[in-house]
């Protein structure tokens, strides 16, 4: 079965770039291989765990906001009267 794709790590992939920290660096971290990394970043894997990000976090400070967004569909918006 394919893995579902989703929406890449946008944000992420800047923020990693910004502080010069390459995914070959967080693959080490996460004892993975750079591949699983890179597929999970670009939204053809899977998702990150919650262990996985808060190891990221601890080990490099990347910020927890970058894995969690909050999309709600526009007809959910609250209307202003």
């Amino acid at each position: 079965m394919a893995e579902r794709i989703r929406k890449p790590y946008s944000e992420l992939k800047g923020w990693l770039a910004t502080n010069s920290i390459s995914q070959k660096e967080l693959a080490k971290s996460l004892d993975t291989t750079s591949n699983y990394i890179n597929k999970k970043i670009n939204g053809t894997g899977s998702d990150f765990k919650l262990s996985e990000v808060r190891k990221m976090s601890r080990d490099f400070g990347i910020p927890y906001r970058l894995f969690f967004t909050i999309d709600v569909p526009i007809k959910e918006h609250e209307k202003s009267a």
